[in-house]
């Protein structure tokens, strides 16, 4: 919908002909004419009738002033927002990430950035990596910070790595340490993440006990209740928490699954790409501190 168009309407709302709209817009009568015919038929109804040389609203008029005030209002916000970002450098950061680094990594790493840029506006979502590599790569997203076997895209560093290991409750779960073989472990009760279409889950067919959870921090949740064994990654876990479970160290997991920082396709400044490398750094720092 046209603003200029909009704005010549509610001048003759305002004033209460065309005639005088166009004297208060410095617009000629007949250029105001041709605005609101043109805006009428742009909505397809009348919005006067037409009375000898005055005009009175329609019932469609007098619904669309309303509207037609708040999308002027809403305009010159978005103008007047869009001068101050460019006069205070203003740019926002979308990151997402996996629930694992967004809830014990992430935390740590801000701080950093925020006393760096403390203008720099922090957009976060959380979720699984399949969701957030869509997301960067449809632009809504500039970075994704996800695990993943070997690098997802063209786009993507390895920060550090994800060790993954199945961790339980040493009172409940001693026999985990010993353990060799896959199949040794789903003799256990199972706690893992709902696998996507496609992908293998551990939990048997019959089991008789096992939990399905949406992201490791429920799994670390139940590991921790003692519910069953569950994969986690190290550094999702305080000493405390540590020294109450036993991990199947026998078991290996797979040796090309990292964490990945995974860039937009969209060119950034020099300024954003700053903060991107210092968002890198930090996160590398947080993975690879003991």
């Amino acid at each position: 919908m046209n603003l200029e168009r909009l704005q010549l309407f509610l001048k003759i709302v305002d004033t209460g002909s065309v005639s005088a709209a166009g004297r208060e817009s410095h617009v000629t009568q007949p250029a105001v004419s041709r605005s609101l015919k043109q805006l009428e038929e742009d909505i397809g109804v009348a919005l006067f009738d037409r009375q000898g040389r005055g005009v009175q609203l329609t019932a469609a008029g007098r619904a669309l002033i309303p509207r037609a005030r708040q999308i002027l209002r809403e305009s010159e916000r978005a103008r007047e927002q869009a001068q101050r970002a460019a006069k205070d450098g203003y740019f926002d950061l979308r990151i997402g990430a996996v629930d694992s680094i967004g809830t014990h990594i992430l935390p740590a790493c801000l701080p950093a950035l925020l006393r760096a840029h403390d203008d720099l506006k922090i957009k976060l979502w959380m979720g699984r990596t399949q969701n957030l590599l869509e997301r960067v790569d449809r632009g809504s997203l500039d970075v994704a910070i996800v695990a993943y076997s070997g690098p997802p895209s063209e786009r993507a560093t390895r920060v550090g790595s994800y060790g993954l290991k199945y961790y339980g409750l040493s009172e409940r779960f001693s026999t985990l340490a010993t353990l060799e073989s896959e199949r040794e472990l789903r003799e256990l009760p199972i706690v893992e993440i709902e696998a996507l279409p496609g992908q293998p889950s551990t939990i048997r067919d019959d089991a008789d006990a096992f939990a399905i959870a949406q992201n490791l921090s429920a799994v670390k949740a139940l590991v921790l209740a003692g519910l069953g064994v569950g994969q986690l990654v190290p550094f999702m876990l305080s000493h405390e928490e540590r020294a109450q479970l036993v991990c199947a160290e026998r078991l290996q997991h797979d040796p090309d699954c990292g964490v990945y920082f995974v860039r937009s396709y969209r060119e950034v400044s020099s300024e954003e790409q700053r903060v991107q490398e210092l968002l890198m750094s930090e996160v590398s720092a947080r993975l690879s501190a003991p």
